[in-house]
């Protein structure tokens, strides 16, 4: 006799996973890029916050040191890596300069919009606008400062794409290639273009403390914290730094962000299963469901310590917030006695 058994699996939307079990010591460490491992790490963690979504802390005694032309330095990192195709989120760009509080700070952001984590984005044009070429969900936003608009660009579908000169025009359209795009966000720091950093090691930069965000040739997110403008401890990097590590980690396309006191990455507690991560991790004072990743626990510079900061209030923000999963189709099993 012969037996049809069909059985036909329900949809569903995909729940992101329960923060995976804190890493130390040599553990964490392998989790690094193989570049940054060689750069000093000497005090590692990582953990998984939720699916394809990976949170690295490092601290490095020669960060950069072992790349032609670069100088070494002492360095705290904040590193999210996020396999942003099959991750349970989704990229928001939140802008206020068009809103009666034109600066909120990235942790009530992210509180307002229930992101699980998010970093803090353009500086000001000297007006109250961004400092480039902006549009948030199809909508252009005025600024001073639109000549080469430089960085990146997203719509709600996941697609993105890191390019240079949003402006000019698509040979495909006869349009200014931003047109394809409900959200671009340009920078005065693009750092990568096509796998080529836009500035060398000859460039001449400041350090300090930045936040930075670019990505792999196969789709993968790389965001990241430096921390900064404390000397012995974390000296920060320039903008050409930036570039140079973000091609460490695989980067074919990059930005450096609003940096110093706007330097702020906030990840959801609920996501971390440890609240003593790092020193420079403090729980946020606008908003008590958030860590803040920045330099918050103090700062000295010419050996005077200036004592710790405050979580600064600022023009915009990029947000990862929940997503559901693509779904996959349904399937159907026949077996056959």
């Amino acid at each position: 006799m012969k037996t049809i058994l069909r059985s036909i699996a329900l949809l569903c939307l995909a729940a992101h996973a329960s923060a995976g079990e804190l890493l130390t010591g040599e553990a964490a460490i392998a989790k690094f890029p193989a570049e940054l491992r060689e750069m000093g790490l000497h005090t590692a963690k990582w953990m998984q916050l939720t699916n394809g979504v990976e949170y690295y802390y490092g601290r490095f005694t020669n960060l950069l040191g072992t790349v032609d032309g670069f100088t070494a330095s002492k360095n705290d990192l904040h590193l999210l890596r996020i396999d942003y195709a099959n991750a349970p989120v989704r990229m928001k760009f939140v802008d206020h300069t068009q809103t009666s509080t034109p600066r909120w700070t990235t942790s009530k952001t992210a509180a307002q919009h229930n992101a699980l984590f998010a970093i803090n984005m353009t500086m000001e044009d000297g007006n109250g606008g961004p400092q480039g070429y902006v549009k948030v969900d199809g909508e252009e936003v005025p600024s001073l400062r639109t000549t080469g608009p430089d960085g990146f660009a997203f719509n709600d579908d996941k697609t993105y794409k890191f390019d240079r000169k949003w402006l000019d025009t698509d040979p495909g359209t006869g349009r200014p290639k931003a047109d394809a795009w409900d959200n671009v966000v340009s920078h005065e720091a693009y750092t990568i273009h096509d796998g080529v950093p836009t500035w060398g090691a000859s460039a001449t930069f400041p350090r300090a403390n930045y936040t930075f965000f670019g990505t792999t040739a196969d789709g993968v997110l790389w965001a990241g914290t430096v921390d900064g403008r404390r000397e012995g401890v974390s000296e920060g990097l320039g903008y050409h730094e930036v570039a140079a590590l973000q091609q460490a980690l695989g980067c074919v396309g990059g930005v450096c962000c609003d940096g110093g006191g706007s330097t702020t990455m906030a990840i959801r507690k609920d996501l971390m299963t440890s609240s003593d991560i790092c020193d420079t991790q403090k729980t946020s004072a606008d908003s008590s469901d958030y860590y803040t990743m920045n330099y918050l626990s103090g700062r000295t510079v010419a050996g005077i310590n200036i004592g710790a900061g405050n979580e600064r209030a600022v023009i915009n923000q990029l947000l990862f917030v929940p997503a559901p999963m693509a779904s996959k189709p349904t399937r159907v099993v026949f077996s056959i006695d």
